[in-house]
Formats: C-alpha cells, structure tokens, sequence
C-alpha cells in the first residue's frame, strides 16, 4: 500500500509538472503567432511611451491609423483597439495601460451602436489566457463566464480549445502587419453579413444602461485626471445605416455625452466614403 502512494503522488507530481510545463509553452506559442498578443504584450511590459490613445473595438483597430495621424499632426499615437469587444472590456486595456505606461493627453474613443452593450461570450478567447493574472482582466473574465477553473487550473482555459491547440502548434508564426497596434487590411468587399441581415426586419441597436453609466463614468474619471477625450463615429457602410431602426436614437446619446461633458463628437457616417464599399471589409468594417 505503501508503494502505491509513493507511486500515485509520483505520478500526480510528474502530471502537475508536465500540466504546468505545456501551459507555459502554449502561452509562449500563442504569443508567437497570435498578432493580438502584441498589444497586450506591449502593455504589460510598459512599452509604449504614446501621448494619444486610440480606443474601441474592432473598427477602431483597422479604421484609426497611427501612422497616418502621426505624420500629419505630428504626434505619437497608439491603437489599442480590441477586436469583437464592447466598451467594458476595452475599459479594462485602458485602465491597465495607465497601470503600466503613462498617461496619455488624449484618448481617441470609437463610438457605434454596440459600445454600449455587454457581451456575455469571450471572442478571440486564446489571447487572454496569458494574462489572468492580472486581476483587472480576471475579473472581468469572470463577468463573461469564465469558471474558476479556466482562471486558476493549468490548461483548463483551452479545455475546450483542442483545435486552437492544435492550429497554434502546426502555424507558421506570422509576418508583424501591424503599426503601433493598427491592423490595416486590403481585402475585397464581402456582403454575405450584409445580406443576411437586410432579408430581416432591420438593425436594432443594443443599449444597455449600466454600460452608459459605465461609459459616463469613464468621461467623468478622464476629465477628473486631465484626459482630453474624442468620440469618433467612424464610416459605416451607408445601407447599414439606413437599415438601423433606432439610429437617431442612438446617435443623440453619442452628442449628449460630448454636450454633458464638452467633449468633440466627430461622426463620419454620412461622409461620401459611407457610399463606396472599396473602402471597406464589411459593412461595418
């Protein structure tokens, strides 16, 4: 019997072992060939030195170009833009970029019709797991479901996950496209989405009111700490536009914000770009 224990927690310490050893080399790994990873990485590891911060989700990651907006005002900006995540969770980069580099001057906040809105599933879900260590993200994981045991087990974050596994060891590490965080793409126009939803009734856009508190909040704490803000409503593709049923609606709380906190609102959706699906993947992008 004696033998059998000594053999059992032999086992259960090689299998910790060997648990913890393949998570750290699939974090590793992930960070090789997943480019989201480096905006996080930069981060944390307090790389960046700009003065102005572009914010938002995915259309402020591929709409918003550092690169254009430092050579032709002469600044030094940087995208932080997070792919299929609404306000909350960009909130959350924000706070840790301020825990890890400098305050910025400016914040450039993209506005649409799903900031204010909480999304309960975590999109891009590998790219997270490196850093649950920090309690700000942790916690915010947790509102989106995350178990205790995906946050605090080796492995257990991509136990569902086998695929992205396997992809994430059989892919060539990428080329960096990205500047400063911007992920410029040039690829032919898709309508597939676009269809798809124009056969329906319409676009209702999503509001919620404890992340319009929240986003207030947000406006509150920038002035509070001499942060100078920009709502920027970036082109959207023109029928979008018009098949949104409540887009007045909306567009007024963007103008209360700034009016409420004298703050510029630049909206772009009506610009004759809006009309030309050259310039964009999607209709939103």
């Amino acid at each position: 019997m004696k033998k059998f224990l000594i053999k059992l927690s032999v086992y259960i310490v090689l299998l910790i072992a060997g648990a913890f050893t393949l998570h750290y080399i699939l974090e590793k790994r992930i960070k090789q060939v997943d480019l989201d990873c480096q905006t996080w990485e930069n981060i944390l590891s307090s790389k960046i030195s700009s003065d102005v911060i572009i914010s938002g989700n995915s259309r402020a990651a591929v709409h918003i170009s550092p690169q254009i907006l430092d050579s032709v005002l002469h600044i030094n900006s940087y995208n932080l833009g997070m792919i299929g995540h609404t306000f909350p969770m960009q909130q959350v980069r924000l706070k840790l970029f301020e825990k890890y580099n400098k305050k910025p001057k400016l914040i450039i906040q993209n506005v649409d019709f799903i900031l204010t809105f909480y999304r309960e599933s975590l999109v891009h879900k590998k790219i997270f797991a490196p850093y649950v260590h920090e309690d700000l993200l942790k916690d915010e994981l947790r509102k989106m479901g995350t178990t205790e045991a995906e946050l605090n087990i080796p492995l257990w974050f991509y136990a569902s996950e086998w695929r992205m596994i396997w992809d994430v060891f059989t892919r060539p590490s990428p080329p960096d496209i990205r500047y400063k965080g911007y992920r410029g793409t040039n690829r032919d126009w898709d309508a597939s989405e676009l269809d798809k939803i124009l056969s329906g009734d319409s676009i209702v856009a999503k509001r919620e009111p404890e992340i319009v508190a929240l986003f207030d909040s947000f406006l509150n704490e920038c002035k509070e700490n001499d942060i100078q803000v920009i709502l920027v409503f970036t082109p959207l593709y023109i029928k979008a536009t018009e098949f949104t049923k409540n887009w007045d609606g909306e567009m007024q709380l963007f103008r209360d914000f700034a009016e409420k906190h004298d703050i510029s609102f630049l909206d772009y959706t009506h610009d004759a770009i809006c009309n030309d699906t050259t310039y964009f993947l999607i209709h939103t992008t």
